[in-house]
């Protein structure tokens, strides 16, 4: 009895001596010692041997005995200690190692065995870790979980012990089959629960699976229009688990639209129409489609418009659809329409894989100038058709308005492309070109948003792609510039084959959808559709402000643009870039 109270004795001592001196932060020289087969031992654990302070030893000394712990000296422990203003001494008795004289299966079945990685010969003979057998039960629970048995236990029977060996008997108790039931929705716009339950992969009958819960938040944040009122609720009766869902309402709708009258500079009786209109509507009629237009003509000669319709969970199913339709007219130059058709397959709450087709065509608006042209335009007539596969990930805490979290996006196509020349450009300039081609398509893009406190945001921002084939013309280019990619320069201003966009801004924020912004946007723009390639550094900074109001979000940016093309940073051609959008 005098042993064990002069033993707790001194491991108080040795708490108290650590707890008293850990204020002064006095660096400390470390020294774990074993005696005898020990110190062999011992040799093969690295550890920190100049703490900051003495806490900090005191934990250096508890992950040396965890880790022999772990490796099978299950018996390791502290035994004497002795110290200095500068040193610590720990004396420590590293015991013989346990090894399994075997865990036997139980009532596992072979499959069980083989999903959760069991198999006899591993813990027969070998070192004892009490983690390894930790993380098998953990695959044995994980699996039931996610296979309507989330009140599943393991055990180990038959403990026993012979000198180091120990043996035993490993055991599944499923529990009761739980089944999911239909999901309990209240929100205060109509939603469909059997798209939500499509959507979440959540069908009433289906066995329980608690990795749907576990994503469930990150499945939700990608439905724009719906907002949790408060967190959600899973409860168990008769067999069966119900998930209660409360939503508010988000105001995410948009209608607007802007007329304008201006003098036609080549009609004096006659005014020119400008203006812009866009309709996005978030799930109509309950089951989460998506329709949108948009439609710009912001000069005499140019306007663009688009469309598109997204449907998921396609007859109930995992996969999505989505068809976009874009129309360009550029001045007098010519036009170009692209159809794109995708089919998604969500992977889980944060990802999808896409496969889609896409038709582009392009034709000039006028043809007479090319009867005196001594070499080929950079523009012609073409029809491109390719196909291609995609890749979208996101872990945004919001995809309207994130502060938190990354998104990636990769896209690949290829495809047949048939070159169409006017019957006006002189055959001898045809000569050696190839009018059926391969040609190449890669994207991708990369944001990451990061909360510094409560109210600052950092946003930064990658985009990048090329195209490929052995002839390009300035309507096949991407085009970037304005708002939505390089600010500081007029909308699609520039002609790429070849880019790549960074953009880093803070916003800070002074309510929940309302914030200042500083930015910078930085690019490379490569022009491979001319007999002189090209390449400009385009920067844009600036600044801005979004806040909301009842009535919807305004929007104002100022910024400064400089460019090869565009010349230098000029207060004189600086952009301001502003709207106010109407949400319901």
């Amino acid at each position: 009895m005098s042993k064990i109270y002069g033993k707790s004795l001194s491991f108080l001592l040795f708490l108290a001596f650590f707890h008293i001196s850990s204020p002064a932060q006095t660096a400390y020289q470390l020294n774990i010692k074993a005696r005898g087969e020990g110190a062999g031992i011992l040799k093969n654990y690295r550890y920190d041997r100049n703490p900051s302070d003495s806490l900090s030893a005191f934990q250096v000394v508890n992950d040396v005995l965890s880790a022999l712990h772990n490796d099978g000296y299950l018996l390791a422990r502290q035994t004497d200690f002795q110290s200095t203003d500068q040193s610590i001494q720990v004396l420590v008795e590293v015991g013989q190692r346990f090894e399994w004289l075997v865990l036997k299966a139980g009532n596992l079945d072979k499959g069980l065995m083989r999903r959760a990685g069991f198999r006899e010969k591993l813990f027969t003979g070998k070192a004892f870790r009490y983690t390894q057998v930790a993380r098998l039960q953990d695959r044995l629970l994980t699996y039931a979980e996610q296979n309507g048995y989330p009140f599943a236990q393991t055990r180990i029977d038959s403990l026993h012990i012979s000198k180091n060996k120990i043996g035993g008997v490993l055991n599944f108790d499923p529990g009761p089959a739980i089944l999911f039931d239909s999901l309990d929705v209240k929100s205060e716009m109509f939603i469909r629960s059997r798209f939500l339950g499509n959507f979440l992969d959540i069908k009433m009958g289906s066995p329980y699976n608690h990795r749907r819960i576990e994503t469930l938040n990150q499945s939700l944040s990608s439905l724009p229009y719906l907002r949790l009122a408060e967190a959600p609720q899973l409860t168990f009766q008769n067999s069966e688990a119900t998930l209660h869902l409360n939503f508010s309402k988000r105001r995410i709708n948009q209608i607007d639209g802007i007329i304008g009258f201006l003098p036609n500079a080549n009609n004096d009786k006659e005014l020119l129409i400008t203006g812009q209109f866009d309709i996005e509507l978030y799930n109509p009629f309950g089951s989460g489609k998506m329709i949108g237009l948009h439609w710009r003509k912001q000069n005499v000669e140019s306007q663009t418009l688009s469309l598109e319709y997204e449907h998921p969970n396609l007859l109930g199913s995992p996969l999505g659809a989505r068809l976009e339709f874009d129309f360009l007219k550029q001045d007098t130059l010519f036009t170009k329409r692209d159809l794109n058709l995708e089919l998604s397959y969500r992977l889980g709450g944060s990802g999808s894989f896409t496969v889609f087709t896409r038709q582009q065509g392009a034709n000039l608006i006028s043809t007479q100038h090319l009867k005196d042209v001594t070499q080929l335009p950079d523009v012609l007539n073409f029809d491109l058709a390719s196909y291609g596969i995609g890749f979208y990930w996101n872990s945004l805490d919001d995809i309207f308005l994130p502060k938190r979290g990354m998104s990636f996006h990769l896209n690949a196509s290829a495809g047949n492309k048939k070159l169409r020349p006017s019957s006006e450009i002189p055959s001898d300039l045809l000569v050696g070109v190839d009018l059926k081609n391969l040609q190449y398509n890669l994207s991708l893009s990369f944001e990451k948003h990061s909360a510094i406190g409560q109210n600052l945001v950092l946003l930064n921002r990658f985009g990048g792609g090329l195209l490929l084939n052995d002839r390009l013309f300035k309507n096949d280019a991407v085009r970037l510039g304005g708002l939505n990619s390089i600010r500081g320069f007029n909308e699609n201003f520039f002609f790429a084959t070849r880019y790549a966009t960074t953009t880093a801004e803070a916003r800070l924020f002074f309510d929940e959808l309302s914030y200042f912004s500083l930015f910078t946007d930085f690019g490379v723009v490569y022009e491979d559709f001319s007999e002189t390639p090209l390449t400009d550094y385009p920067i844009g900074l600036g600044v801005g402000i979004s806040f909301s109001t009842e009535a919807g979000i305004f929007n104002f940016v100022y910024a400064l643009g400089r460019s090869d093309i565009a010349g230098s940073l000029s207060l004189n051609q600086s952009k301001i870039h502003f709207g106010f959008t109407s949400r319901f």
